[in-house]
This record gives C-alpha cells, sequence and structure tokens, in this order.
C-alpha cells in the first residue's frame, strides 16, 4: 500500500503515564506525511484500547466512537479529589465502614440507562472556548457541565474495603471517574477512581491490541500493513458496495450514483470500495441513489 493511500486503524494498548496526543506524536516519528488521529481520549492515569486512525480513517472517528465501551475501573471510598481521580488533590474524607458488598450492588440499577453525569471540572470538554482542565489549573471557577450519557452494564468484580473494581459498559462521552464519584456520594460517602483500562471501544478489544513499544518497532521496519485494521472494519453495519470505473470516479466527485444489481433498502448506510477493498468513501442510499458524504478524494 502506497504511503499517500495508507489508511486503516492501529489497536494501541495505551500505557499510563502517556496523554492520547503522546501516543500520537510518537507514532508520527514513523508516519510523518500521514494524517493520525484516535478514537476516544484516554487519560494519562487510563491504560488500554486507543484506536489510532489513519489516513481517511480519521474521517470516521464520529462513526467509530458511536460504538459502546468495556472498562475496568478501581476505586477507592472514603476519599474524593477535586479530579474524580487519584491525581487530584484531596477535598473531602468521609466514613466508609457501613458500606457493604450487597448495598453496593443493589444501587447499579439507579446508575443504568440514559442518565444525566456531572463532568469531572478536570476534563477535556470546553467551556467558553478553553478546556476545563485548562480552566481549573489557573484557578478560574468553573461550573461541571452536565451531560445525558449511557451506562449499560455495571458488574462488581472486586470488593475489599476501602477499595472495589467495577466493569462496565457504556456508552459515548461517559466518565468512569464521575461514576466511582457518583457511588461514593449514594452512600453519604467519599470515593475517587485509583485505576481504569479500557478493555474494548467499538471492534477493538484489548486482546488483539499492540503495545505502543511494538507497534514502534514494527513502524520503524516499514511494516505497518501488518497491524493495520481495514478503514471499513469500523462500518459492520454499512453495506459495502464495490464501485465501477464510472461509479467509483462519480462518487470521488461527489456525485449521486444509480447502483445495479444491489439489494438496498431505503435509508441504509453504504461504504464504497474501489476494485482493491480500500475505503473511499462513506453514504446513504436515498430515492434509489447512492449518495456520498465523505470521500477520499482530497487524502
Amino acid at each position: 500500500m502506497k504511503r499517500k493511500s495508507l489508511q486503516g486503524f492501529i489497536n494501541i494498548n495505551k500505557p499510563k503515564g502517556l496523554t492520547s496526543f503522546s501516543v500520537i506524536k510518537r507514532l508520527r516519528r514513523f508516519l510523518p506525511d500521514v494524517k493520525l488521529g484516535f478514537v476516544g481520549t484516554l487519560d494519562p492515569i487510563a491504560t488500554g484500547v486507543l484506536p489510532v486512525c489513519i489516513g481517511f480513517a480519521t474521517r470516521l472517528e464520529n462513526e467509530a466512537v458511536t460504538s459502546s465501551k468495556d472498562y475496568e475501573i478501581s476505586g477507592l471510598f472514603g476519599q474524593s479529589t477535586d479530579s474524580f481521580d487519584s491525581t487530584g488533590k484531596i477535598i473531602d474524607e468521609n466514613p466508609y465502614d457501613h458500606i457493604k458488598e450487597e448495598m453496593l450492588e443493589d444501587i447499579f440499577p439507579s446508575f443504568r440507562g440514559s442518565k444525566p453525569q456531572k463532568a469531572p471540572i478536570f476534563s477535556a470538554l470546553k467551556q467558553g472556548g478553553a478546556r476545563m482542565y485548562d480552566l481549573a489549573r489557573a484557578g478560574i471557577h468553573i461550573e461541571p457541565k452536565i451531560r445525558t450519557v449511557e451506562l449499560f452494564e455495571i458488574d462488581l468484580t472486586f470488593f475489599d474495603l476501602p477499595k472495589f473494581t467495577l466493569r462496565i459498559t457504556c456508552g459515548k462521552g461517559f466518565y468512569a471517574r464521575s461514576l466511582v464519584h457518583d457511588i461514593g456520594l449514594a452512600f453519604n460517602s467519599s470515593a475517587h477512581m485509583t485505576d481504569l483500562e479500557r478493555i474494548r471501544s467499538g471492534i477493538f478489544g484489548i486482546d488483539a491490541s499492540i503495545c505502543l513499544e511494538d507497534a514502534e518497532k514494527i513502524l520503524e521496519r516499514g511494516d505497518v500493513e501488518t497491524i493495520l485494521y481495514p478503514t471499513q472494519a469500523v462500518l459492520p453495519e454499512s453495506k459495502k458496495i464495490i464501485l465501477k470505473p464510472k461509479e467509483l470516479q462519480d462518487i470521488l466527485n461527489g456525485t449521486e450514483v444509480e447502483l445495479m444489481g444491489y439489494a438496498i433498502n431505503e435509508g441504509e448506510k453504504l461504504a464504497f470500495l474501489d476494485s482493491n477493498n480500500l475505503l473511499v468513501g462513506v453514504g446513504i442510499f436515498s430515492n434509489g441513489l447512492a449518495v456520498p458524504n465523505k470521500v477520499i478524494s482530497n487524502e
């Protein structure tokens, strides 16, 4: 695959202590002429699955980030911090001896489903054009943002006061730190997150991930294709359409195309592929036509 047409995802297992942007910076040394990005920010305290987007895949972040994610979260009762995790300053301490394992499991249903969640003030969300963590570090008073998020599953996997571990499945924009903080409040106590590992992000799982150092060695050898997921892998619900030469040219020009020989439903999502099975665009089927909305023409 030519460097110019390089596209896809690398399933990186991010180590603790690095920002997601630092991971991109390290990989860019080996791919200086290719656009890079990532799906779903992981804070420095977090480890685990960080899908790195390459080339045209960077334009499909929204498609990839809508998928659910699995996390393993470790928490500590008795103390709350200003960042809701162990990197922050302790701001409150409360008793926790009254909390029992069965009591913790009994409150889980109240957290499941679509609920409003207060984001930590030390977060990458923006307020007035600035990152909230920058405002917080500057000592500027800010009101935490409240957003509606989804928690699909939550299970207790370890309990030994004051420590506990959770396994959750959640949707886009969910803050694990906020969940731990809110669990402490539910018992008239305090709690903060001590560790976080992303086990899965959409189709990307921890068992099939590659550590950053190994990925760097592979990229240095020029063997990126051996660890590259095809871009269309994040589009399992889209119908794959292999375009004929004239159809390909029209799609790349942003022109609607009448497709022959395909059974397609109105409103169905489409993934357009060239003869080499390379993704060249995405779109929908509308009024009998394939309508492109993102194409690779400028990659």
